[in-house]
């Protein structure tokens, strides 16, 4: 059943994070959701998805990493995938209770690295940026020195015409490509955070035995290929779907996929609830003991 949602902000300090919340009006037992944007973006990339989730009960909270969108402005020249994977930390604590961690692209790596140090009830990862053992190569350093210290969307190629970006996009719309276009207009990116990628960071997969996990790969993405997205799911032991007419922004944005994405993760999500209830009352538990 569809429910009535209403919109929440909060501003976190001292470090700045600012988090944008899509919640049911009548509260459920359902665990909090934490939506982790991936580069260049924030989260304008989950409006959508966010409300359907949170028009079917689940509280959904969509976080800015620090210097992406109405987060603080940070210095991206020396920001790395750990930064990102702390203000996943901090987002989680003003959630205030243990949460479902939702991530696309970096964002999707930064929850693996904050959930391997801390507990998450689930994580569901979409086109995610591989880990080390996922990476189907190595970079030469050519490729690493061609990186610069902070980029922006021309340079990460998602810039043109509307014409070229629907052909690289075939399941967004003009309207979803020009917003796409507007808000990635100003957005800058962190040089070494990217870096960091292309050697590869290391995950440590036994830490995930116990955690439900769903990686999506999508067929028309440029950016994190099925065949990636595949591996980070066999690495992890992960469910996988698979989306072949989803483009990378399509997953999320695009009015011809994300729908049906946003109704596959609402089924897992609602499948494994009890379990991760279970879990959340268990962790409060222990943490209250303590």
């Amino acid at each position: 059943m569809v429910q009535a949602i209403k919109r929440d902000e909060v501003f976190i300090e001292p470090e700045g994070i600012h988090l944008e919340t899509h919640q049911p009006e009548r509260r459920s037992r359902k665990p909090p959701l934490l939506l982790v944007h991936g580069a260049l973006t924030g989260s304008w990339l989950w409006t959508e998805v966010a409300a359907f989730l949170a028009e079917r009960g689940w509280e959904a909270h969509a976080v800015n990493l620090r210097g992406h969108f109405t987060s603080d402005v940070a210095e991206l020249s020396d920001t790395t995938m750990r930064d990102y994977a702390d203000d996943i930390g901090v987002a989680q604590r003003q959630i205030g209770r243990p949460a479902v961690i939702i991530g696309w692209g970096i964002g999707a790596l930064a929850a693996l690295m904050h959930a391997e140090r801390h507990r998450v009830l689930g994580l569901v990862l979409l086109a995610p940026s591989p880990p080390a053992a996922a990476l189907p190569r190595s970079p030469d350093e050519h490729e690493l020195r061609a990186v610069p210290a902070v980029y922006d969307a021309a340079w990460w190629g998602w810039t043109g015409s509307r014409d070229v970006l629907r052909e690289r996009m075939p399941d967004m719309d003009d309207d979803e490509i020009e917003k796409m276009t507007e808000l990635l207009a100003g957005a800058r990116e962190s040089g070494p955070a990217r870096r960091e990628r292309m050697r590869g960071i290391p995950i440590d997969a036994t830490r995930f035995v116990d955690v439900p996990s769903l990686v999506i790969g999508a067929g028309l993405d440029d950016v994190i290929h099925p065949t990636e997205a595949r591996r980070t799911a066999d690495l992890l032991g992960a469910s996988y779907e698979y989306f072949p007419s989803a483009s990378h922004f399509g997953l999320v944005m695009g009015a011809r996929t994300w729908p049906e994405v946003a109704q596959s993760v609402l089924g897992w999500l609602e499948e494994r609830r009890p379990a991760m209830v279970a879990a959340s009352a268990s962790i409060s538990l222990v943490a209250a003991r303590r």
